[in-house]
């Protein structure tokens, strides 16, 4: 096991792990995409260190002698210093999947929403994979009191508005989505598992499932936490559990016995879960 620098702080890289793959375990926020040495989105600067001839793959002698190599293929063989490849340095003809990553900004992507099929698809897709997680012993929990067809609704327009760039979502972020379940990078990598067998089962080519797992893991630092956030709302963190009463601006649902609530109706509601109690419901409910 080796040291890695980066930062200002010390990670351990296993042997038989890539830098990146130990980076993306700690939780750290770390540029990738294609995790085969194809985009260069992940390239970086050994410090120090000695670098494989596999960590410098495809890299010009340029970029070489700068000491650039590629996160993605390179498995330490001493402990290293590590930096970002200075912004004076980059090519100015840099691919956009580095630009997009590194800004944490990912742009429309036209050619996966037509692979799925323009939302058909991906549906398909959404059904399979959520099937299999209301089924699975650690994952199902997580979604104890939703519906399988509410989940499948957000995740759809979530994905929609990323590949498409069409303002249809309007749910949490990710770390506000996820705010309150502790998930390790273990668990992380198993729900990534099925995901990634629903994607092939459905036929998405190769080059699109790297996109998409490389979608997911820009949201890795948001998600794994070995305890809960509170959940935030501008400056304003809202505690992980209990509830508060509000006075409806427009009318809801009770989500307790589904009936209608008129607007101007006080009502409970679960500062976590966000769940709407009618006056007849609300103090029937416990935490």
């Amino acid at each position: 096991m080796y040291t890695i620098e980066y930062q200002g702080q010390d990670y351990k890289c296993r042997s038989d792990e890539t830098i990146l793959e130990a980076m993306l375990r700690h939780g750290v926020k770390f540029p990738f995409s294609c995790r085969k040495g194809s985009c260069h989105a992940c390239i970086h600067i050994a410090e120090k260190g000695r670098l494989s001839e596999e960590a410098q793959k495809g890299l010009d002698s340029q970029k070489k002698d700068e000491g650039c190599f590629l996160p993605c293929l390179c498995r330490p063989v001493d402990d290293m210093v590590i930096a970002a490849r200075p912004k004076r340095s980059r090519d100015r003809c840099a691919t956009p999947s580095e630009e997009e990553t590194e800004s944490g900004v990912h742009s429309p992507d036209p050619e996966m929403w037509q692979a799925l099929g323009e939302g058909s698809v991906l549906r398909a897709i959404l059904e399979d994979f959520y099937s299999r997680v209301y089924e699975d012993p650690r994952l199902s929990p997580f979604f104890h009191g939703v519906t399988m067809k509410r989940a499948i609704e957000k995740q759809f327009l979530f994905l929609r508005q990323k590949f498409t760039g069409e303002k249809v979502y309007f749910g949490d972020r990710p770390r506000n989505a996820h705010h309150w379940m502790v998930i390790s990078n273990e668990l992380f990598d198993y729900r990534e598992s099925i995901m990634l067998d629903c994607l092939r089962r459905h036929g998405l080519p190769e080059q699109l499932v790297e996109r998409w797992r490389a979608l997911e893991n820009s949201f890795r630092s948001d998600i794994v936490k070995d305890k809960p956030w509170n959940r935030k709302i501008g400056d304003i963190e809202i505690p992980v559990s209990g509830f508060d009463e509000v006075n409806l601006d427009v009318g809801s649902l009770c989500d307790s016995c589904g009936n209608e609530i008129d607007a101007g109706v006080t009502v409970r509601y679960h500062l976590r879960l966000g769940n709407v109690y009618c006056p007849d419901c609300m103090y029937s409910i416990g935490e």
